[in-house]
C-alpha cells in the first residue's frame, strides 16, 4: 500500500512539476457535484446508497488533442446506510481527501462538444468516519486506493470548457483496519471484507491557460 501511495505521489507531482512543457495545453478548473456512496464486500451486507458531495480542483495537460492526463484534488463524501441490531437506519459518514490521476481519451469529432473516456487511480486519505455522531476513524485505515472509470463530455466555449461527467470508483481493499483487540472483541479471525464503492456526477469549469 505505501508503495502504490509513493508511485501516485510521484507520479501527480511529476505531472505538476512538468507544467510548463504543455503550457499550451493546460487546463485548471473546478468541479463539484454530488456521489451516491455505498460499500460492497462478502462482509457488506444489507446496505444501501448514500448521497453526499463531492468537489474540488483540477489541472488537465493534453499531450494531443486525443490523449490527456488530469490530476485532481477532491473532498469526497463516501459511505453507505445499513440497520443497526434495532433495526433503525444509521448513516455511516467517510470523508475523504481524495487525489485521482485520470488519463483521458478525446473523441475526434466536429463542433464544440467533445466526448471523453478516462480512467486510473485514486488516493484517499480519510479525514472523518462518523456511523451516526460516533466516532469510528480509529478502526479503518487512513488511507484507500481506488480505481475510477467514467465518461463525460466537454463543451468547448471562447472563455472556456464546460464539462459533464458521472465516473464510478471502487476501492482496492477493504476500508478496515482492526487491532488484535477489536477483531477479538468482535469475535473475527480477519478484518472484514468491506470496500468503498462511490457513482459521481459532476459539472466542472476550466480555464485553458
Amino acid at each position: 500500500m505505501k508503495k502504490i501511495m509513493f508511485v501516485l505521489l510521484l507520479a501527480a507531482a511529476a505531472v505538476f512539476a512538468a507544467s510548463p512543457l504543455f503550457a499550451e495545453g493546460m487546463m485548471f478548473g473546478v468541479k463539484g457535484g454530488l456521489n451516491m456512496a455505498n460499500v460492497i464486500g462478502d462482509d457488506a451486507e444489507d446496505t444501501s446508497m448514500k448521497i453526499g458531495a463531492v468537489g474540488g480542483i483540477f489541472m488537465c495537460y493534453n499531450f494531443t488533442e486525443i490523449f490527456a492526463i488530469q490530476p485532481e484534488l477532491l473532498f469526497s463524501m463516501k459511505g453507505a446506510k445499513s440497520d443497526n441490531e434495532e433495526g433503525i437506519e444509521e448513516a455511516w459518514t467517510l470523508n475523504y481527501f481524495e487525489i485521482p490521476l485520470l488519463f483521458k481519451v478525446t473523441l475526434p469529432t466536429d463542433g464544440k462538444v467533445k466526448p471523453l473516456l478516462y480512467a486510473g487511480p485514486a488516493l484517499g486519505i480519510l479525514m472523518s468516519a462518523k456511523v451516526e455522531d460516533e466516532d469510528i476513524k480509529e478502526h479503518l485505515k487512513s488511507m484507500d486506493i481506488g480505481v475510477v472509470a467514467g465518461a463525460g463530455i466537454d463543451y468547448r466555449m471562447e472563455s472556456g470548457t464546460l464539462s459533464f461527467e458521472a465516473r464510478y470508483e471502487v476501492g482496492m481493499s477493504s476500508i478496515y483496519d482492526l487491532d488484535d483487540e477489536t477483531l477479538e472483541l468482535w469475535e473475527l479471525e480477519d478484518q472484514p471484507d468491506v470496500l468503498n464503492s462511490v457513482i459521481s456526477i459532476m459539472v466542472g469549469y476550466g480555464f485553458a491557460f
